[in-house]
């Protein structure tokens, strides 16, 4: 029963938010409402939003027009609450989110946090749009096309993680993460592959301080999620070069799975369908799925 009026609880909320069509100033609410709306969040620092913005957006005749402040249309609002979960986040929130990322993200990544610019996020606070953008006016339209997606295929993963960080849940993620990305418009891919390291990372520190079995095995798996990544991101030769460097009797019982699924991509992708069919038996009809859309997204 407490479940359920939490449920409707949290239904209201996200209601009365939706028909405010106000942005958020709590990044932790956002990250929830994004959560049960299957969303990104679009998150922008306080102080950004103290002087114009100005933005492109296009009319439905795909003609470009430039509105001044992004700040006080407030007709673009329900736009972009169809797209994301809007939040402003104080300045005084700075040092606890920077701590959490100090000395664990790449230079592009902390780059992009410290700036004004808008900040795609996952509902866990990493950040998606780490490419420099170079533009003089960041066209709002395109920037949705390129960086709208709806998180419901990662829900389960979304909400364990949430739940509890250690390397399962971490392992989990980032393989939904590279999953979804075979999906995702070719622009955001290998951004979304990048989101995907970040969890990968993870999973690693976890595996160094975590009580598991298997270890070996599971270093294994983290490496052959890393060939993965290079697989969606259309890289087939650079997989096989690393699959080659593992010797067979090397391989962990647990991943043979794993590893025939990449040689067969890899090889098919390459269209050495002589080569796929030594591995075709021992990869599941999912996976073959996969591989097929690997191939033709």
């Amino acid at each position: 029963m407490k479940k359920v009026l939490l449920v409707l609880c949290l239904v209201g909320f996200a209601s009365q938010i939706c028909k405010s069509q106000e942005w958020l100033t709590s990044l932790d609410a956002a990250q929830r409402l994004a959560l049960i709306q299957d969303k990104m969040v679009l998150m922008v620092w306080e102080e950004a939003t103290t002087y114009p913005y100005p933005v492109l957006v296009e009319d439905a005749s795909g003609r470009k027009v430039l509105v001044e402040n992004l700040f006080e249309a407030d007709y673009l609002n329900t736009w972009i609450w169809n797209h994301f979960v809007p939040v402003i986040v104080s300045e005084s929130d700075y040092a606890k989110l920077f701590e959490d990322i100090d000395g664990k993200r790449k230079a592009t990544y902390i780059n992009k946090f410290n700036d004004d610019s808008i900040k795609i996020m996952d509902i866990n606070g990493n950040i998606v749009n780490t490419k420099p953008v170079y533009d003089e006016f960041l066209n709002l339209s395109a920037h949705i096309r390129k960086y709208y997606i709806n998180t419901a295929f990662l829900k389960g993963e979304l909400l364990n993680y949430s739940n509890d960080k250690n390397f399962n849940t971490s392992f989990y993620l980032a393989s939904k993460y590279i999953d979804a990305a075979i999906y995702l418009n070719k622009d955001v891919r290998s951004e979304v592959i990048e989101l995907s390291s970040l969890y990968l990372q993870e999973a690693n520190q976890f595996l160094s301080t975590e009580n598991l079995d298997n270890k070996n095995g599971l270093a294994q798996k983290l490496e052959l999620l890393s060939i993965y990544q290079d697989l969606v991101l259309n890289r087939p030769r650079k997989v096989l070069r690393q699959l080659n460097r593992i010797e067979p009797t090397e391989i962990d019982q647990s991943n043979e799975a794993m590893v025939a699924f990449l040689y067969l991509t890899a090889h098919r992708d390459l269209k050495d369908e002589k080569s796929a069919s030594v591995w075709r038996s021992k990869v599941s009809l999912l996976n073959l799925k996969k591989a097929k859309d690997i191939i033709t997204n």
